[in-house]
Order: structure tokens, then C-alpha cells, then sequence
């Protein structure tokens, strides 16, 4: 089987990509990973709420 060449898009982009944490996201089962995710999603919910608050547009 023939080896395609680097394509150099996938090539710039990989240079900005932490590979460490690629890889240590991948040691987590898959439910360790939702539940980071949930907290992430949690955590933006509670910086949007605080945004708007800044801003006077919500409650507190």
C-alpha cells in the first residue's frame, strides 16, 4: 500500500493541536469524558449568566 503525501492544511493545522491532551483525554472512559464534558457545559453556562449580568441583561 502507497503512502499518500502530507497534505499541508492537516499539516498547518496539527501544529496547534496539544497532542498531550489528546492523549489524556483518551485514557478516560467514555464516561469520564461525558462527565468533564457536562462540567465544561455547566461551568459556560454559569460565565454567560455572568456575562449578561455585567451587562444588566438577566437576573443575578
Amino acid at each position: 500500500m502507497k503512502s499518500l503525501p502530507p497534505d499541508p492544511v492537516i499539516e498547518t493545522y496539527k501544529r496547534d493541536i496539544d497532542r498531550t491532551l489528546l492523549r489524556e483525554n483518551l485514557k478516560l472512559t467514555p464516561e469520564q469524558r461525558l462527565r468533564n464534558l457536562e462540567q465544561l457545559q455547566r461551568a459556560a453556562e454559569e460565565l454567560r449568566k455572568a456575562g449578561r449580568r455585567l451587562r444588566g441583561h438577566g437576573q443575578p
